[in-house]
């Protein structure tokens, strides 16, 4: 397969939700100082346990992907990657993150396999629980707890758990609008998300709630980095939060693509430039 067809189907372009918050937790950990090689390995690390951690999920979705109208192109389903291919790639970028820790420190690779499990429940959990939302959201927020441990492998400050929760919690509220086209498919199929448990209009609410409190906790970082510059980054990262939840129209599926994508692609990257100018004075 060519690499555009791989990066299809892991995603790739998703990192854009993930990779800032990591660095941030890692930018925390470096205190002012630069370690650019344990920053590229950071890269490899975190790119290679999302392509797997995405990967996984395609395989374990399979079932439910094959009858899913929305999904009916994916590489799994149409044939274009065959089962085999798609376990030869997650156990490759396994290793990839495997190996990749190791060079980062003892600690960091002790906990790798956490990492791993969690990719294997988040797809159950859609079968388990309507919150699993935020599941999703922590074992992606878990990177910001892994991004410090590879540079300061010490217990985190107050910060870094700060960090986790908005990463989690941002991430939970976009992704109950992300399924907001599979409503009446889950609901079908028995498959569970608050949209389906409370319906659209309650699942919607809850979404805001979830932004609304992550927007508290951006706030609350201000006064621990104490940084002008900061605080002058929140206004377009509570902009931009705010627009997912005015632009995004349930009835069409356009505005979801520009609620989800389009307007959470760049919140991470400004709390990263937030986080190298409050740390790198």
């Amino acid at each position: 397969m060519k690499f555009r067809d791989i990066a299809e189907f892991i995603k790739l372009e998703h990192t854009l939700f993930d990779l800032p918050f990591i660095y941030a937790g890692a930018i925390i950990a470096s205190g002012g100082s630069y370690n650019f090689v344990k920053y590229i390995i950071i890269f490899i690390t975190a790119t290679s346990a999302r392509g797997a951690g995405m990967s996984i999920n395609r395989i374990m979705g399979l079932k439910y992907d094959k009858t899913n109208p929305r999904k009916k192109n994916w590489a799994l389903v149409t044939g274009k990657m065959k089962k085999i291919d798609a376990y030869a790639l997650t156990l490759l970028l396994i290793a990839i993150f495997e190996v990749s820790t190791y060079f980062l420190n003892r600690v960091v690779l002790a906990l790798s396999p956490v990492v791993i499990l969690f990719f294997i429940a988040d797809p159950l959990m859609k079968r388990v629980t309507s919150w699993r939302h935020l599941f999703m959201g922590l074992t992606i927020g878990l990177g910001v707890l892994g991004g410090f441990l590879a540079i300061s492998p010490v217990a985190p400050p107050l910060i870094i758990y700060l960090v986790v929760l908005i990463s989690t919690f941002w991430i939970a509220g976009f992704d109950i609008i992300y399924t907001i086209p599979d409503i009446d498919y889950d609901r079908a199929n028995n498959l569970k998300t608050l949209n389906v448990k409370y319906g659209l209009k309650n699942g919607m609410i809850i979404s805001s709630l979830f932004h609304i409190f992550t927007i508290a906790l951006f706030i609350f970082i201000a006064f621990i980095v104490k940084n002008i510059y900061y605080d002058i980054l929140l206004v377009p990262i509570v902009a931009l939060i705010i627009y997912q939840h005015i632009v995004v129209n349930p009835s069409n599926l356009k505005t979801i693509r520009v609620s989800f994508f389009n307007a959470n692609s760049f919140i991470g990257i400004i709390f990263l430039a937030g986080m190298i100018i409050s740390f790198y004075r």
